[in-house]
C-alpha cells in the first residue's frame, strides 16, 4: 500500500524500520527510526506510511532519525479540503484526534470530508497530497472568527513498524490523487433454506 502511495504521489521514498516510540526530552510524541543522514534523511523531511501523514523528521543522526509525530500537541500543518481551494491549519491533540481551523470561515464543512497535506514552500517539510484524515464533526457556533472542526488522522500512531521518508518531492502537485477509496459496505448474506414436506 505504501508502494502505490510512492507511485500514485510520484514521491521518491526511503523505507526504515520504527526502532523506539515514545516521548523525548525534546519531543512528547516521537519516534526513532533505523536510517539517518548515511541513508540521505535530511531534517523536515515529510514521513508517511501506508495509511498516509506521519510527521515529519526533526533531528538526523548517522543511522538513525527523530521523527515528530503529527499527534504530537505542538505539530502544525497546512491541510487542504480534497475537492476544493479550501485551505486550514490542522493542529495535533496528543492522540489520533486533531483539531481543524479553517482560514476562510465562508467554506461549508461537512463530517467525511478529506483533508490532504497542502504542501510547503520547496516541499519542506511537508510534501502537497498526502493523505492526513476526515472530518469527524464541525463546530459552527455562532459569531466564531473561523470555523473549527474534529479530524480523525488515518493513521494510527500507536503501530508503526514500517515508515517512509519522502526523500523526493513530485515533480507536480498530485491533487486529488491520492484521496482513500471509501470503504464499501459489507453486504448481509441472505440465507434460503428449502424444506420438503413430509407426505
Amino acid at each position: 500500500t505504501m508502494l502505490d502511495l510512492e507511485g500514485t504521489g510520484d514521491y521518491k521514498i526511503l523505507s526504515a524500520k520504527v526502532i523506539s516510540q515514545g516521548s523525548s526530552q525534546s519531543f512528547s510524541q516521537s519516534l526513532t527510526i533505523d536510517a539517518g543522514s548515511n541513508s540521505g534523511i535530511r531534517r523536515n523531511m515529510t514521513v508517511i506510511c501506508d495509511a498516509g501523514l506521519v510527521g515529519v523528521v526533526k533531528e538526523v543522526y548517522p543511522n538513525s532519525a527523530l521523527i515528530l509525530l503529527a499527534s504530537d500537541p505542538s505539530f502544525r500543518i497546512g491541510v487542504r479540503i480534497a475537492g476544493t481551494q479550501q485551505i486550514g491549519i490542522l493542529s495535533g491533540q496528543g492522540s489520533r484526534k486533531a483539531v481543524l481551523q479553517l482560514i476562510d470561515n465562508q467554506t461549508t464543512l461537512a463530517a467525511g470530508d478529506v483533508l490532504l497535506a497542502r504542501g510547503s514552500q520547496l516541499n519542506r517539510p511537508f510534501v502537497p497530497g498526502v493523505p492526513v484524515g476526515t472530518v469527524t464533526a464541525v463546530d459552527n457556533s455562532a459569531g466564531a472568527v473561523a470555523q473549527s472542526a474534529s479530524v480523525k488522522f488515518y493513521t494510527n500512531f500507536s503501530a508503526l513498524g514500517v515508515v517512509a521518508v519522502v526523500v523526493g518531492a513530485p515533480k507536480t502537485d498530485p491533487r486529488d490523487a491520492l484521496v482513500p477509496a471509501k470503504p464499501r459496505p459489507t453486504p448481509i448474506p441472505t440465507i434460503t433454506i428449502l424444506v420438503t414436506p413430509s407426505p
